[in-house]
């Protein structure tokens, strides 16, 4: 039975051995073809001078993605894998194989965030692709050209723009980024005429913002005009400079009648016509300033106010408050915080000028610089009280916060960054404070100088950050002892510190060095590196002076290091002192 198997096995092969070569060499030629093909299609997408990149529809992983891609969209590879930008989720890829599953043969515009702050408006398009058995979709992104009608609105928007700018009183200028002139307004043109060079002058700090300013020139009349003129850079959605952009206002009559209400305050007029004209242009300015202000009489009953005025009482109308006296339409809580100062500028004839913080209704609080001025009526002989208040709370704030912050700095200055005790910077301010002190009041002075014992062995043996925990452990065990409001503990260069004790003896100091070497046995750091002692230890070095016209501090210091090198050389873990006539 086996040789007829056999047998019939051999003459199939000798009967259709050609067609079995055939079909091996077929398929070998096509698994040839089959990978020729992917290997084209992948140089295909490699080398196109656009950005193409091919995803997985199942998994949404990004297959392949050419340089181009790279470049424009910030896609990066990671050894054989490439990944999206990290402002991206796998999300965003899923929702556009979804748009282009209902919108075949379509392109669509998505804005492609490049980072946080930064996009680039794209038009993709996207095609179902066969890749080594997947399904794929292949990308293609180009950066978005705009339609004829985007166009259209694009120019219309800015003729509407340009429109309104015409026929804007303030006057307006753009320039380029090199300063070059791109566009002034009609009112711009009128006023500066030829000397648009002028006109169009960057004021000082324009480089770092936007930033303001007032000053006087003339018209083309030759009239002299305050002008107040607001500078901005214009910056790209990519946080490029464009150019810059300028307004300026003519506030002349504004500054005139600042400057007629002073007059009017500090002049009045005995005469009915001046009268009249004073209550005309009181009443104009009382309606024009954004300050609240309020006039009140002897009797303390308000002759004139402004809406600002009764909107920071909490009054809907000035009529409210016009013919009444403060108390009558405001609670007697709130009153309080006003009827002190105005009977004291009432009473003292004296102005009075103070910051006044009020809290809103929010939770908010606001600043406000008070004035209270008192002045007579001319008509009546009257005497009375003008309340000028600006909200100064921006400025208020701003001058709060920078006083913190150089608080701040001055602490941080004298603060070692690592222990938080003082530095040596501190520590060489208190020594020459407490010098001249002690040699004025004729008082003894103590500087101890304190090493770790075998740092460098510590270090090497558990590493720089196990020392940072020593020196930080050590300088806290040092504050624990040392503790006086007049004392000093520093770090006074590497494992090294330094202790200034006010009004000290020797013997007092040797107390306390001993409490020093006890609360740093506590501590029971392993240091087995020491020769001295299986935890971390501390060697002590101290003088005791009186200051006097023929020493100095550095010489104190002096003695005081030679102490400690004497408590070195003697074994370490103890405390020597450095004698001298004055000890």
């Amino acid at each position: 039975m086996i040789e007829t198997s056999e047998s019939w096995i051999l003459n199939f092969i000798h009967l259709h051995g050609m067609e079995i070569l055939l079909v091996i060499t077929l398929l070998m030629l096509i698994l040839q073809l089959y990978f020729r093909f992917y290997r084209q299609v992948k140089r295909l997408i490699e080398d196109a001078p656009v950005p193409m990149m091919l995803v997985e529809s199942k998994s949404g992983k990004l297959l392949i993605s050419n340089s181009v891609a790279m470049r424009t969209l910030g896609i990066r590879r990671v050894g054989r894998y490439f990944l999206l930008p990290g402002t991206l989720n796998q999300s965003f890829i899923f929702e556009l194989m979804d748009y282009f599953s209902v919108h075949q043969a379509q392109v669509y515009k998505i804005d492609w965030p490049l980072s946080a702050n930064q996009s680039l408006r794209v038009d993709v398009y996207a095609r179902q692709t066969q890749y080594r058995g997947k399904l794929c979709w292949l990308f293609h992104l180009s950066p978005h050209q705009s339609s004829v009608e985007e166009l259209h609105e694009q120019i219309h928007a800015l003729s509407v723009i340009k429109s309104a700018f015409e026929n804007l009183s303030e006057l307006i200028f753009v320039k380029g980024i090199h300063g070059e002139k791109l566009f002034t307004n009609r009112a711009f043109d009128r006023f500066w005429g030829e000397r648009f060079d002028e006109g169009m002058s960057d004021i000082v700090g324009i480089k770092k913002g936007r930033v303001s300013q007032r000053h006087w020139t003339v018209d083309i009349y030759g009239r002299s005009c305050l002008l107040e003129t607001h500078q901005s850079l214009l910056m790209s959605p990519q946080g490029e400079p464009l150019g810059m952009l300028g307004i300026s206002h003519d506030v002349t009559d504004w500054h005139d009648i600042q400057r007629n209400l002073r007059d009017e305050m500090e002049k009045r007029r005995d005469t009915e016509v001046a009268l009249a004209q004073r209550d005309t242009i009181l009443h104009n300015i009382l309606e024009a300033s954004p300050d609240a202000i309020g006039i009140f009489n002897e009797n303390m009953i308000y002759q004139a106010c402004n809406k600002p005025f009764v909107d920071k009482l909490g009054i809907t109308d000035p009529e409210e408050l016009i013919g009444h006296r403060l108390q009558d339409v405001i609670s007697d809580n709130a009153y309080q915080r006003f009827s002190a100062s105005d009977k004291q500028v009432l009473e003292q004839g004296e102005p009075l000028r103070y910051i006044d913080r009020v809290s809103l209704s929010d939770g908010e609080e606001s600043w406000f610089d008070v004035v209270k001025s008192p002045f007579k009526d001319p008509a009546s002989g009257t005497n009375g009280v003008l309340v000028m208040a600006r909200d100064v709370s921006e400025r208020y704030l701003s001058e709060r916060k920078l006083a913190k912050a150089n608080q701040e700095l001055e602490r941080l200055s004298y603060v070692d960054s690592l222990t938080q005790i003082a530095n040596r910077r501190r520590f060489d301010e208190q020594l020459d404070l407490m010098w001249h002190i002690h040699g004025r009041e004729q008082k003894s002075l103590t500087i101890m100088l304190c090493d770790i014992d075998y740092f460098k062995g510590f270090n090497d043996l558990y590493g720089h950050q196990k020392g940072d925990d020593a020196l930080i452990s050590v300088a806290q065990a040092f504050t624990r002892v040392i503790n006086r409001s007049s004392d000093c503990v520093a770090r006074y260069g590497g494992e090294e510190f330094v202790c200034l004790l006010p009004n000290t003896t020797i013997e007092g100091a040797k107390v306390v060095a001993q409490r020093i070497h006890s609360e740093v046995a506590q501590l029971a750091i392993p240091h087995q590196g020491s020769q001295v002692s299986e935890s971390v230890t501390v060697s002590v070095g101290m003088v005791s002076f009186v200051p006097s016209l023929q020493s100095s501090a550095q010489a104190m210091l002096s003695c005081a290091d030679s102490a400690l090198y004497l408590a070195k050389e003697s074994g370490r873990n103890q405390t020597c002192v450095h004698h001298t006539s004055n000890n």
